[in-house]
């Protein structure tokens, strides 16, 4: 079918979308219109037809369940194409429509007669058509009533489309108006921050008008009301009075602008300077009727300048009177001329000796000469002042520092004719510069040096840390990270006291810079934690380094007075290795950090948490980060990482109940490692409130799935994790968070997870309560069965976990 298109197809789809009719919900006016068309036509089909850009939309259609169908099929698409009324008696025998799906099919149609939607412009929009599934004619009194009602349904149609319209144009002109009136308000404001105020002087009637800031610039009551021309005067400076008036004067003559700064009398007699700008303003008569301006508050400036004017002429005095040495070189002779008797003294010269370029180089040292010529070659190749300070030594051999400010001096022809100079001595300015520097170089070191230990302290290490894994990614070695505790140390503060425990520190400071190279940082990190930065080859292990470290702290022990029992002094130690071990130094001081941690436990085999947060950072990048984001959550609250790794454990216990695979298995490792990540956005107290939650905290802590579901999307290969994340708080029976799922509606990985969470929460404690005995809970989630938890995944995990404790206990 070809679809014939209106020359005036543009603008009418324009027209049609500006009405904002289509897609609207159903109007009793139309369908009233539709009943009556169909009532006086006798047909059992009957629409208002509105035709868009690819569509035949229905705004009303009675006998025929369709909202909208194909531009291309419909019989009104031709209907717009007429000013008058389309009548197909039979569609079978009409070539045009013989074989439209809507004649071959669904809803048969054989009569059709369509009466143009026609706006006051002329665009044919639409169509009020009638449809019969028979062959048919229609009468002209009929046709007439037709097309009657197709006008008064464009004329509602035109109706809405102006108050839509008319609706813009307000809402346009509302937004205009705020605008003018915002831009107005930020005109004043910048005025008042400028310090700028305006004003209007009318020629004819002599009236002036003055904004508010130009009063509060003159410090003026404004209900004493606008000066007059006369009163005018008495405001300017005696001395200005004649200059403003010729200057307005002028203005009016030649219609020019006219700006100058002029003196203000204020209230108080005393006279402020303003900037003065203004313009003469014609009318329609090419006369110039008024004059408008600003004067703006330059006092401070003036001021200023008048200061610096007079700094200048103190500066030529001190010139004048030798504290300053000048310069001025001839290129034409090489010779210095016009050298005053101080500079001449400055480099041990007569006062009648003649100086040389060649004789003053030589007295520069010899360090600085080069510097010197590259200086003076800069100084002739540019118009712009240069600066040196260098070193010049006397014929005593003494060492003097000078600074110059030189300018080259150019002939008739652009060319250099000679520089000219000022120097003066800055000897005492430069040793009070190395005494500064070297008490700064002091100052920085104690700020980096710890006070009890003298080690780096912990700030020092983390830019220490900054440089070496830099130089190892620049020159391909490794970095070691170790990070080293005292076990007994609270031992020796609690019997001993607390300078005891300082005296221990010290010879663990001690033995760590005789066991560690020269070149090694040794760092106090805090309290009784010391960490190292051991740049090391590619090939080393950890467990080279642990033993190493190990080997050399072992027999340090601590001797206190009067005993004759030396108590011996123990270490835990965390290594991690970079890039081996992560390819953020930050990473690697964490997981060093965490190994620490589980060796200060008794836990220095890594868990499967740990062999998995370990692959998951070699082959997924990003998953670091959510892995510190979990621990960010766990140091809000201390229950999140340990929840989270008990979780993970009791998960796999279902999951090798149920049969699951291994590749899911894993998957089910890493969602539970990062199911509560979203708590990262829970506030601190209501992670800890030991109490029950208000409805708004629990509002707060229900969010968490979901926030957590939107962090963990972020890594790119994660996405099977997303259903534990997102659902692992929904119930069996429905009633859960955050979607309401119900049975097998949720995800299966979820269904095992809400099982290990809830236990793991039940038996696990918190610092305001005792976890519950393992029985109770076991029999809370077969209690839960069926209306809290999946059925199956209860079971399972009943049946292993009890199955478990009895082989632990037989063992």
């Amino acid at each position: 079918m070809t679809l014939l298109i209106p020359d005036n197809e543009a603008a009418r789809l324009d027209w049609l979308l500006e009405s904002q009719i289509l897609d609207t919900p159903p109007d009793d006016v139309f369908d009233e219109v539709t009943h009556m068309a169909a009532e006086l036509c006798g047909v059992p089909i009957a629409a208002i037809s509105l035709i868009d850009a690819e569509r035949q939309w229905f705004k009303s259609i009675v006998g025929y369940e369709s909202q909208e169908t194909s531009r291309a099929a419909a019989f009104c698409a031709q209907t717009i194409l007429q000013p008058e009324m389309l009548i197909v008696p039979d569609a079978r025998l009409d070539e045009r429509f013989s074989q439209n799906p809507f004649v071959t099919g669904d809803p048969n149609i054989r009569f059709y007669a369509g009466a143009p939607l026609i706006t006051s412009e002329g665009y044919a929009i639409g169509s009020l058509c009638v449809i019969d599934q028979t062959p048919r004619e229609l009468s002209p009194e009929k046709q007439l009533i037709l097309q009657m009602l197709a006008r008064q349904v464009a004329s509602r149609i035109e109706l809405q489309r102006q108050i839509v319209v008319q609706k813009q144009l307000i809402e346009e002109r509302a937004a205009t108006q705020a605008a003018m009136e915002r831009s107005e308000m930020r005109l004043r404001e910048a005025q008042r921050l400028a310090r700028i105020g305006s004003w209007e002087y009318d020629v004819v009637t002599g009236r002036i008008s003055w904004s508010e800031q130009l009063f509060t610039l003159l410090e003026l009551d404004r209900a004493e009301g606008e000066p007059s021309p006369e009163k005018l005067r008495t405001f300017y400076h005696p001395d200005d009075v004649a200059m403003q008036a010729e200057l307005a004067k002028q203005s009016i003559e030649d219609g020019q602008p006219f700006e100058f700064d002029i003196r203000v009398m204020r209230r108080d007699g005393s006279p402020r300077w303003m900037h003065s700008v203004g313009r003469a303003m014609r009318g329609d008569d090419g006369t110039v009727h008024r004059l408008v301006g600003t004067l703006a508050d330059i006092h401070e400036r003036r001021v200023a300048e008048d200061a610096l004017r007079e700094s200048e002429c103190r500066l030529r005095m001190v010139l004048e009177k030798g504290r300053f040495t000048t310069l001025h070189l001839d290129l034409s002779t090489s010779e210095f001329i016009d050298v005053s008797p101080k500079a001449k003294a400055l480099f041990g010269l007569p006062e009648d000796a003649a100086f040389t370029r060649e004789e003053f180089l030589q007295t520069v040292h010899p360090e600085d000469r080069a510097f010197v010529q590259e200086r003076m070659q800069a100084t002739l190749d540019s118009t712009q002042y240069t600066e040196a300070e260098f070193r010049i030594v006397q014929k005593d051999g003494s060492i003097r520092w000078i600074s110059v400010h030189g300018s080259a001096v150019f002939g008739a022809d652009g060319q250099p004719t000679g520089v000219n100079g000022v120097m003066h001595e800055i000897t005492d300015r430069k040793w009070v510069e190395v005494q500064r520097e070297q008490a700064l170089r002091e100052a920085q070191e104690r700020a980096d040096r710890d006070p009890l230990t003298n080690l780096w302290n912990h700030r020092a290490f983390h830019k220490r840390l900054e440089e070496e894994t830099s130089r190892a990614q620049r020159e391909g070695g490794a970095l070691t990270v170790a990070m080293i505790d005292v076990d007994n140390f609270q031992f020796f503060n609690d019997v001993y006291g607390h300078i005891t425990g300082d005296e221990v520190l010290r010879e663990v400071a001690t033995r760590l810079q005789a066991i560690c190279r020269p070149y090694d940082t040794i760092a106090r990190f805090g309290g009784d934690e010391f960490a190292l930065l051991l740049p090391s080859p590619e090939h080393i292990t950890r467990s080279e380094i642990e033993d190493r470290l190990q080997q050399g702290l072992r027999g340090l022990a601590y001797a206190p007075a009067e005993s004759e029992v030396s108590i011996p002094i123990s270490f835990s130690i965390g290594v991690s290795i970079y890039p081996q071990h992560g390819s953020d130094r930050h990473d690697v001081v964490r997981l060093a950090d965490e190994r620490l941690r589980r060796a200060k436990s008794g836990g220095e085999i890594e868990s499967g948490a740990d062999q998995v947060r370990a692959s998951m950072t070699d082959k997924l990048e990003g998953f670091s980060m959510l892995d510190a984001l979990v621990t960010a959550v766990d140091n809000k609250d201390r229950y999140t990482r340990r929840h989270s790794e008990d979780v993970m454990t009791y998960c796999l216990i279902i999951a090798r109940a149920l049969g699951v695979s291994e590749a899911e298995q894993h998957t089910i490792g890493v969602a539970a490692l990062l199911h509560d990540v979203g708590k990262i956005g829970v506030p601190d107290a209501v992670l800890r409130k030991p109490g029950k939650l208000t409805d708004a905290e629990y509002d707060a802590i229900k969010h968490h799935p979901q926030m957590g579901a939107a962090i963990v999307s972020t890594v790119a290969g994660l996405e099977a994790t997303l259903d534990a994340v997102r659902h692992h708080h929904e119930r069996w029976d429905g009633r859960g968070y955050p979607s309401g799922l119900q049975g097998e509606e949720i995800p299966f990985i979820a269904r095992m997870m809400a099982v290990a969470d809830a236990f793991s929460a039940m038996t696990t404690d918190r610092p305001y309560r005792l976890g519950m005995p393992i029985h109770k809970a076991l029999s809370i989630l077969e209690d839960g069965a069926g209306s809290q938890w999946d059925p199956e995944c209860v079971r399972a995990f009943a049946q292993s976990f009890t199955a478990q404790q009895e082989i632990d206990r037989a063992a």
